[in-house]
């Protein structure tokens, strides 16, 4: 899904009523609405029990309380087995195992696929651990330390340790790295082995978005060699399914990794079919060659929803079209430029005619729900 957010000054006003409306959000845990939301939404699958909980002990129910109705209106776990195959666009034979170097679609799917990170964003959006059960800051946000998972493994069935997890982030850091995430560490003055399975992140100066950007699809956990680099060129991961075929650009073949330290990888195998072509990968989803595919055509996406047998699942993303502007240089240091620009476009219009309704309008500061801060 993209949102269109309007062109708006970042003003002090803004940010205080933005900061002001969490406040409120918050103290609205206490009402028990919130906690038969919290139920329907369990009953329905749209929130993690981890995000659930949370809400839930906020909105001052006890751990019980809230484990019992989780386990009430919760889903059914769903059945382990059977065999899936994806359709997935923008493959290239030019792709890599090097995380450093992700860039297609395909890849960065693929990555999710059989690699962790040290977290993950939620279904719902929220931050959840991974390879990193817990993390704490000092008061400043220039020390990250976070807790690892003992449960994590490699799929060469190696305890993933923290020399593993300082080798893969120093794998984008440095003079010589040619990584696409250098420029998101180059804050990171020094990675510390703590000696009880936890590292500890030491940077330059504070920062509070640390743990949201180790969800970057870059920081791949990889196994570490002996000189300190990483292992990336075996394929070798720690994430939920483990690699039995690779040929770039063309397709994947994967198998589930039983000791995968997280909830999922209910399939037993994975197949993975690049098809760049959007009506190749249309057809193959018509004639049943996949069971899945990604990246719809907008124009064609009426028309698959007429299908019975196919279920279109529209997933919020961080993409958005918006109109940067240099507010230091003319005309745009002018503020009525700006909104004159921003009244002219017709946002509904764009979402009917060019999105064909899967867009939404963003209204807010943050145009990306899976960065709220």
């Amino acid at each position: 899904m993209i949102r269109i957010a309007p062109l708006k000054d970042a003003c002090a006003k803004q940010n205080n009523k933005t900061i002001q409306g969490d406040q409120d959000n918050m103290s609205k845990f206490t009402d028990n609405i919130l906690i038969d939301r919290l139920a329907q939404a369990a009953r329905e699958g749209g929130i993690s029990r981890r995000s659930f909980m949370h809400h839930s002990l906020a909105a001052g129910m006890t751990v019980s309380a809230a484990t019992g109705l989780w386990s009430t209106s919760a889903k059914a776990a769903p059945t382990r087995g059977g065999h899936f195959r994806l359709g997935a666009h923008d493959g290239n034979t030019s792709d890599t195992h090097d995380p450093g170097t992700y860039l297609s679609f395909s890849m960065i799917q693929l990555a999710h696929t059989f690699r962790s990170y040290l977290t993950l964003i939620e279904s719902d959006g929220s931050l959840g651990p991974d390879v990193a059960m817990e993390w704490s800051a000092t008061p400043d946000a220039k020390e990250w330390t976070f807790k690892l998972n003992p449960k994590a493994t490699f799929h060469s069935h190696g305890k993933v340790t923290a020399n593993d997890v300082i080798a893969s982030l120093n794998h984008h850091r440095g003079a010589d790295s040619t990584s696409a995430a250098t420029a998101l560490l180059k804050d990171v003055e020094d990675i510390v082995d703590n000696g009880d399975h936890s590292i500890t992140i030491k940077m330059a100066s504070g920062n509070a978005d640390l743990p949201w950007l180790m969800t970057d699809y870059h920081l791949a956990i990889c196994p570490a060699n002996d000189d300190g680099s990483i292992d990336w060129k075996s394929g070798d991961g720690c994430g939920p399914y483990k690699l039995t075929s690779t040929e770039f650009g063309v397709g994947y073949e994967l198998v589930r990794h039983d000791a995968w330290h997280l909830d999922g990888a209910y399939f037993d195998s994975v197949t993975i079919t690049v098809l760049n072509d959007p009506n190749a990968r249309q057809t193959a989803l018509v004639t049943g060659d996949v069971d899945a595919i990604t990246q719809l055509e907008l124009k064609t996406l009426s028309l698959l929803q007429r299908d019975p047998h196919i279920e279109i699942d529209n997933v919020p993303s961080a993409a958005a079209i918006t109109m940067p502007m240099f507010c230091d240089q003319a005309p745009f240091d002018n503020v009525d430029v700006r909104n004159a620009l921003k009244l002219s476009i017709n946002r509904q219009e764009i979402i009917d005619k060019i999105a064909f309704g899967t867009a939404t309008m963003g209204n807010d500061f943050h145009h990306s729900p899976a960065m709220p801060y």
